[in-house]
């Protein structure tokens, strides 16, 4: 019986052949996820303060600055482009039909390639802190129902500047003759996307907000919720895990709600309160948003959005639980706002 031969691929043949396995959808949303992925690397290269600095040409062309990056670790990631760390800088050189990334002190190639076909030159020797310059053309083949859209792209790096308060992302069109520049820079995170949901509803102002940021053992998490005045039909509830929106909840919104449920409940029984109380009568009129970061985070299925962790929700009900009852302790009135939103009418 003749043997069956298996033919052995490199990594950017098989992210060629098949790169919906990588990126999801050949769309905005595949290249948001790309581009996602890649700057989640690019951060970890990154000194302090670092800064993207991207600018968009015709032809689906794109430049990317990286201020503030260790070359060291940079040039380290090109070396190892088969390893599982270097996945998303991998995807990001071979879905392109033209690419250079080059350091500008001194000026030096160190990658070039074309739909794929990549060339590494890494010099002998370069000032650890140097500006690394990405220059990228889209690979219509691949990505055959999107072209750039400059507004479509901003709403992704917008979001992913509050998901990530170190970086700052400024974001250039060069695409028509009427130039555009905008800044994505928000050092407290979420609590700013927050800030200008909050400002969008009818009374801009909340009658209870807080702000809860706390590292633990294995995790950072970033809580912002408020209480509007009276009733809006347009309350808003995000959650994140990494730079992953889980839209369909899970562990940490779960969390959150039980001990800010556990909470108000410990206030009733204090002030001898008679309440009526329930995940669906919390969600109304609240507004959250909620991020964690740290490593083993775990999904519920393939789709990733829905983080399935009971453990992160035991540790999240409590942290909600005492600094939402330090809050209502230092904040009679709304305390007694808050309360009142549930009592029991007989």
């Amino acid at each position: 019986m003749e043997e069956q031969r298996i033919e052995e691929i490199s990594l950017n043949e098989h992210i060629r052949k098949r790169p919906a396995m990588y990126i999801g959808g050949l769309n905005i949303a595949g290249f948001n996820y790309m581009l996602e992925k890649f700057f989640e690397e690019l951060l970890k290269d990154c000194y302090k303060d670092p800064i993207f600095e991207i600018e968009f040409y015709p032809y689906n062309r794109f430049e990317l600055k990286v201020i503030n990056i260790d070359t060291t670790k940079f040039f380290s990631r090109i070396d190892q482009l088969n390893s599982q760390s270097s996945l998303g800088l991998a995807v990001f050189i071979t879905l392109n039909s033209n690419i250079s990334i080059s350091t500008d002190h001194p000026t030096s190639i160190i990658l070039y390639g074309k739909n794929g076909n990549n060339k590494i030159i890494i010099p002998a020797s370069v000032p650890e802190k140097s500006n690394v310059i990405l220059d990228y053309t889209l690979d219509t083949e691949t990505f055959k129902e999107f072209n750039f859209s400059y507004e479509q792209i901003n709403i992704f790096l917008r979001q992913f500047a509050f998901l990530n308060p170190v970086l700052k992302i400024i974001s250039i069109d060069r695409m028509t003759e009427e130039l555009q520049r905008n800044i994505f820079y928000y050092p407290t995170g979420i609590f700013k996307q927050l800030d200008f949901i909050v400002s969008k509803q009818l009374y801009g102002k909340p009658m209870l907000r807080l702000d809860i940021e706390k590292q633990t053992d294995k995790f950072f998490y970033q809580i912002g919720m408020c209480y509007a005045y009276l009733y809006i039909d347009n309350a808003v509830v995000k959650s994140y895990a990494g730079n992953i929106e889980t839209y369909l909840g899970g562990s940490l919104p779960d969390g959150i709600i039980a001990g800010l449920i556990k909470a108000i409940k410990h206030m009733a029984q204090k002030e001898n309160f008679e309440i009526t109380i329930s995940k669906k009568l919390v969600l109304e009129d609240l507004n959250l948003i909620a991020a964690v970061k740290g490593e083993g985070l775990v999904f519920y299925g393939s789709t990733k959005r829905q983080l399935g962790m009971p453990k992160l929700r035991k540790e999240v009900k409590e942290i909600v639980f005492e600094e939402m009852t330090a809050y209502f302790e230092a904040n009679p009135i709304v305390k007694e706002n808050v309360l009142d939103k549930f009592r029991k009418w007989n």
